[in-house]
């Protein structure tokens, strides 16, 4: 394969993939090439501290912020777009395995997080024109559970394409995002009559490029979507400073407070919260310690369907949605993010 030096080159593949995957789309019904991946990352740190996932960093020479990653075995397969100062996308030419192995391996270093995206931000697109929606998942892992085998796991991810032709589907789905947290959605655009471009949300901020026409209107899409997480990274934090109050989350379910203390005293998993009971009583319980993204402090205040998150100083606020989407995906169901009575990261 051609090396890729400048962001017309990138460009140029990627538009070659996307009419690859029409063409034996239309031939053979599936698509063969594979398909664009990107992740939205949150960086407190500069590109010099952090490297590359797999190699190391090449300026595209024709760009600004722009990278894309050489190594022996996998040049060309990762590019970065670093001109957002916290919100990164990395777009990867990688089967999906590979992509996110290498990704959630680079995301543990200190300092980086992903962007974890709210149900708003999952439903960006449901009032845009042209746009609609042709896929959703749900999730609720009941990680709370004492006993995996009586776990009250609920998981649905349905496609149900243009006609939505399964019948009650609308019902139950209606009910269930109700109730439940959302961990992905699919959009499809069209354009008189005809697909211009489908993709995958998830909740962990990656997107998956289905079909594409236009490789720069697939760039813009997710650019769009940076941001808006980068918008609301910055409404939170001037909230934050200016009222020094604590993010509030509403959950719909309830959740067990003893085994949440548990969870959370071990400092392990994606939550990345290493936190000590400092209260307790029946309905409420109070912590303080550490969030592992940046080992900045953070104090939280957690009741049955509620948690109050304080992070003062300068410590960094993509705790909130990381922790409202990975408790309501876990335990407590759908979940909102409020400050000082004003819905942030929505």
């Amino acid at each position: 394969m051609r090396e890729i030096k400048t962001l017309g080159d990138l460009k140029e593949r990627l538009q070659a993939g996307f009419e690859n995957n029409e063409e034996s789309l239309e031939i053979f019904g599936k698509t063969y090439s594979t398909q664009l991946k990107a992740y939205l990352i949150e960086s407190n740190l500069p590109l010099t501290d952090v490297g590359c996932p797999e190699g190391n960093w090449r300026k595209l020479d024709d760009s600004v912020g722009w990278y894309g990653n050489i190594d022996g075995d996998l040049s060309n397969t990762l590019f970065l777009d670093s001109t957002r100062d916290r919100v990164w996308i990395i777009y990867s030419l990688m089967d999906a395995t590979e992509s996110d192995f290498f990704m959630g391996k680079w995301l543990e270093r200190k300092g980086l997080d992903r962007c974890w995206l709210s149900r708003n931000h999952l439903l960006h697109w449901e009032k845009k024109e042209s746009w609609s929606q042709r896929g959703l998942g749900l999730k609720f892992s009941d990680g709370l559970s004492p006993d995996e085998e009586n776990a009250a796991n609920f998981s649905l991810k349905a496609y149900y394409g243009a006609n939505r032709l399964i019948k009650g589907l609308d019902r139950v789905l209606s009910e269930a995002r109700e109730e439940f947290a959302i961990y992905s959605a699919r959009w499809q655009k069209r354009t008189e009559g005809e697909v211009v471009l489908s993709s995958e949300w998830y909740s962990n901020g990656k997107a998956t490029i289905n079909r594409a026409l236009d490789v720069d209107e697939a760039l813009i899409s997710v650019a769009e979507m940076a941001n808006r997480y980068a918008d609301s990274l910055k409404e939170a934090n001037e909230l934050r400073e200016k009222t020094m109050g604590a993010f509030e989350l509403d959950f719909s379910q309830e959740i067990d407070l003893d085994a949440f203390s548990k969870k959370v005293a071990t400092g392990t998993g994606d939550m990345k919260l290493w936190l000590v009971e400092t209260e307790s009583e029946d309905d409420f319980k109070r912590f303080r310690g550490v969030d592992l993204h940046t080992w900045d402090r953070i104090l939280m205040d957690v009741g049955p369907d509620f948690a109050y998150l304080t992070v003062p100083g300068k410590g960094c606020i993509n705790a909130a949605p990381r922790i409202a989407t990975l408790q309501g995906e876990d335990n407590a169901g759908k979940t909102s993010i409020y400050h000082d009575g004003v819905e942030v990261f929505a």
